[in-house]
């Protein structure tokens, strides 16, 4: 793991804002925690949103542009400091564009009766500000590479203006389409990293040798998925499972190349495996026609929150000088994080239930994330434990 060394003057007095992984995976946690608390409490019959406000939709959209690309973006900042070797963005750049993820997240649920058209500007601005961000970076080192995030946050933006127009507009399809759109976009940057991050994480950690991916395997897991994104804007279901089906056996067998079976007695390894492993069940879920919520909701519980909280806990580790070994409880909250996903899909499929397995997922995901606030909150709030920047 690349450190960057500058002089101590040049680092924020707030560590906080030291390096993009802090605030971003504080708060989206945080976030998660506030927002699926709202979430359980419109089901049980309290709500918490004003009256003008669809909860379904604030729902969904929050839990993926509010909470998941929030993580993805603090990911990136923090990663294009090792791929290029420059220092990552930080002190006030980080605060403000922070800031620019906050605002929307706080004006959807406070009574300011701010016009939703001014909330979706702010809101549709922190995808480009993260884009340009990276691309300062990977541009001056000419590291193409990496340059494919700069289009696929692009891309995400897009959905996320979809996503509003339906809303504004009332056409519940495009609501839908946005949404789902930007998790199967967010799954082909799971896809990406994950194919650098797991094997290379599962060899160094066990006696596993990394294998050579197979061109066509990798090639067809990127096609079927953008393929897919495209699909969901089609009226025609049947093409849809098939891309479903495709992308879902094509990243299965990719990940049966990773060393999962080497896994198990390593809490950081096993719970990347198992996560990932969620993407292609619930493609497979849609596949096998299923309603498409059941998939989806296979994919973001499981795979993106469950990769997310994975993640997280490791970067934070190596971020802030510490061995990768997390705090005891995280085992347990990477276990929780994978039944709330059986419960979710479930809950999809037992409509007598719903409501209980709603809430019981709920409260899982909220034990979960709540360990990793308590137990990496500390960390995230203060300086490296090794005294280097960052």
């Amino acid at each position: 793991m690349l450190n960057i060394d500058e002089p101590a003057h040049l680092q924020p007095k707030v560590a906080l804002f030291r390096l993009g992984f802090r605030p971003f995976f504080l708060f989206a946690s945080l976030f998660s925690l506030l927002s699926l608390g709202i979430w359980g409490g419109l089901l049980s019959g309290k709500s918490l949103l004003p009256s003008t406000l669809n909860p379904l939709w604030w729902h969904g959209h929050e839990m993926i542009f509010g909470f998941v690309c929030a993580v993805v973006a603090g990911f990136l900042l923090t990663a294009v400091q090792n791929w290029t070797g420059r220092p990552g963005v930080k002190g006030l750049p980080l605060a403000g564009l922070f800031l620019v993820w906050l605002l929307p997240r706080l004006l959807f649920i406070l009574p300011f009766n701010i016009p939703l058209v001014a909330i979706m500007v702010i809101d549709l601005l922190f995808l480009p500000l993260t884009a340009v961000l990276l691309a300062i970076s990977v541009i001056e080192v000419r590291q193409w590479r990496n340059f494919v995030f700069i289009p696929i946050l692009s891309l995400l933006t897009i959905f996320n203006g979809v996503s509003y127009y339906g809303l504004m507009t009332n056409q519940l399809n495009w609501m839908n389409n946005g949404l789902y759109a930007a998790v199967i976009l967010v799954a082909v940057i799971v896809a990406l990293l994950g194919g650098r991050v797991i094997p290379f994480f599962t060899e160094r950690a066990t006696q596993w040798q990394k294998q050579s991916p197979i061109p066509a395997i990798e090639y067809l897991s990127f096609a079927s998925l953008l393929a897919l994104v495209i699909s969901l804007f089609l009226t025609e279901s049947l093409f849809t499972r098939i891309l479903a089906g495709v992308a879902g056996l094509v990243l299965f067998i990719r990940w049966s190349r990773w060393g999962w079976n080497a896994s198990w007695p390593v809490p950081l390894l096993w719970s990347l495996h198992l996560s990932y492993l969620c993407i292609p069940i619930g493609l497979g879920l849609i596949a096998v026609g299923l309603p498409l919520s059941v998939g989806m909701h296979a994919i973001t519980v499981g795979g993106l929150g469950g990769m997310i909280l994975a993640m997280m806990s490791r970067v934070s580790l190596g971020h802030t000088g510490r061995t990768l070994t997390p705090p005891r409880p995280m085992a347990l909250a990477f276990a929780l994080i994978l039944i709330a996903t059986v419960l979710r899909v479930l809950a999809g499929l037992l409509s007598a239930w719903f409501i209980e397995l709603m809430l019981a997922a709920i409260a899982l995901w909220i034990l979960a994330f709540g360990c990793f606030c308590y137990c990496y909150g500390p960390m995230l709030c203060r300086v490296r434990a090794d005294g280097r920047p960052g």
